[in-house]
């Protein structure tokens, strides 16, 4: 008591007003520090408070409780005899009230600002939406142009045979494709062949004629073909006669024996021939055989040259010895007469 006397001795106002003046004060100047020092981090803290609960309103309606009943304990106080309101009471009490009323303000432009920045945080609800079918490039190569559930744009007015509607298709993009590379190949064709780069059908086939005959004759000279019993020369190389002694025995042994001394057929060591001696009468037998003493001709069977190897080897036989040699057969061919033929 002594305190508030001495204060209101000093100042010669009520200590009521004077504190609720310096609290707003103070309230206000710190709303005002609090707005301007605001940074991107505090906007992004506020907007996680829940402005939509009731919270707010309920702590606005607590303050004005408070203020109600803070009024009324000071109405039902015991009255004490002041002076009345001096004009500086006035000014702070008027202060007092736009102190307060800006404070108002300022909360709830604050908490619009958080509500509007929490809406525009707020993701879009997510609308379920069925994909959109597309045809794809290998479909409409393939020909398809339109889905089945659009083929109605298609349908041929008129056309319809028992329930069979025929659809206005533009002919594939392969069978384009195809189309268009044998009109390519077509002027490709004919540029080539009527420009002289290519042959005609007759001319191709003299020149394919002619090339057949020269391989023929590559082939008739590297076989012997053009080789018969009048032309056959004795040949004298130990290489070929190996290669004619091989096949003697591989095809003629079973009638001649594999020394020559004869079986079935006559004995080829001795100086007798049944058919002539000499590499051209040997060659003459061995191509076309005897086939009334059962000797086969080998004409089909061996060469020219092959046949020439195995005639010049059994001329070399003369005067070898053989294990079982048969009995001489034929004439008798002296040297005079083997030199002869």
């Amino acid at each position: 008591m002594k305190f508030r006397n001495y204060l209101e001795t000093i100042s010669g106002i009520s200590i009521y007003p004077l504190i609720s003046l310096i609290i707003f004060f103070v309230f206000f100047v710190s709303l005002l520090v609090f707005v301007f020092r605001m940074d991107k981090k505090t906007l992004k803290k506020l907007e996680s408070m829940p402005l939509h609960d009731g919270v707010i309103k309920k702590g606005f309606l607590s303050i004005a409780m408070l203020l109600t009943i803070s009024a009324s304990a000071f109405a039902q106080a015991p009255e004490v005899k002041s002076p009345a309101i001096s004009g500086t009471e006035m000014v702070l009490y008027l202060l007092l009230g736009v102190s307060f009323f800006v404070a108002i303000q300022l909360i709830v432009t604050l908490v619009t600002a958080l509500n509007l920045l929490q809406r525009l945080s707020r993701k879009p609800e997510s609308i379920e939406t069925k994909p959109v079918e597309t045809i794809s490039w290998w479909r409409k190569f393939a020909g398809m142009s339109v889905l089945p559930a659009d083929e109605k744009k298609l349908i041929i007015e008129g056309h319809d045979y028992d329930g069979i509607h025929e659809l206005d298709n533009r002919m594939p993009p392969w069978l384009q494709s195809l189309f268009a590379g044998t009109i390519v190949i077509a002027i490709a064709y004919f540029a080539y062949y009527f420009s002289g780069m290519g042959d005609f059908q007759l001319a191709e086939l003299d020149k394919e004629i002619a090339q057949a005959e020269i391989d023929k004759k590559a082939y008739m000279e590297k076989v012997g073909a053009s080789m018969d019993e009048n032309n056959v020369t004795l040949l004298t190389d130990p290489t070929v006669i190996d290669q004619g002694k091989k096949t003697f025995q591989e095809k003629c042994s079973a009638c001649h024996g594999m020394d020559g001394g004869g079986t079935v057929g006559p004995n080829l060591t001795d100086s007798y021939w049944l058919h002539g001696t000499g590499i051209k009468n040997l060659f003459k037998t061995i191509k076309y055989g005897v086939p009334e003493k059962g000797m086969i001709s080998w004409e089909k069977q061996l060469s020219p040259t092959d046949i020439q190897k195995v005639a010049s080897y059994v001329l070399t036989l003369k005067g070898s010895t053989p294990a079982n040699p048969k009995e001489p057969q034929g004439e008798l061919m002296t040297d005079e007469k083997i030199a002869a033929n």
